[in-house]
């Protein structure tokens, strides 16, 4: 693996600094360093997508990308990788009402010709962590502070990306 969860989480702080810095440059920048919700989410799934990419494609495999992927409703996957929809969460669950939309988002996500991924740097609660393997099933679950996950994770999408073409 050219990748390891440690240095994800080095490459999205180094990152998030970054982007706070060129929002800071704004010309409408007021002075206040820029807080914004939802920029840590953000750049850790860009995070995600870009070290996922690349592990695959030292392994020849280049799937057709896309993101924010609706899934019914206002309800979104994070990105898609040919038929593959991920979700990317930095911190775990924040309630067990999360266990049953995302539970709702794989059979949308299954009804629609997808697989459904839940990557979450961690779950700490062992219960979300039961609830998320049994909403979207043990084998799509991949808790980046597990040893193994990140290696488990692109092994999963490289043969899954392998066994099917992309869909529309």
């Amino acid at each position: 693996m050219k990748y390891t969860p440690e240095m994800i989480v080095e490459i999205t702080e180094r990152n998030l600094r970054l982007a706070r810095r060129k929002l800071a440059e704004l010309p409408i920048h007021c002075g206040r360093v820029p807080a914004i919700s939802g920029l840590h989410g953000w750049v850790y799934e860009q995070t995600i997508q870009f070290c996922l990419l690349k592990e695959l494609a030292a392994l020849r495999v280049k799937p057709e990308v896309d993101e924010q992927i609706k899934l019914g409703g206002r309800a979104k996957a994070d990105f898609r990788l040919n038929h593959v929809l991920v979700e990317v969460k930095t911190s775990g669950l924040f309630g067990m009402s999360e266990v049953q939309k995302y539970r709702k988002y794989r059979r949308w996500a299954e009804q629609a010709g997808c697989r459904y991924l839940f990557v979450s740097a961690y779950e700490g609660y062992l219960p979300y962590r039961r609830g998320i393997c049994d909403a979207v099933g043990r084998k799509n679950v991949f808790l980046l502070d597990q040893p193994g996950h990140w290696s488990r994770l692109v092994s999963c999408l490289a043969k899954e990306l392998k066994s099917r073409k992309a869909q529309p």
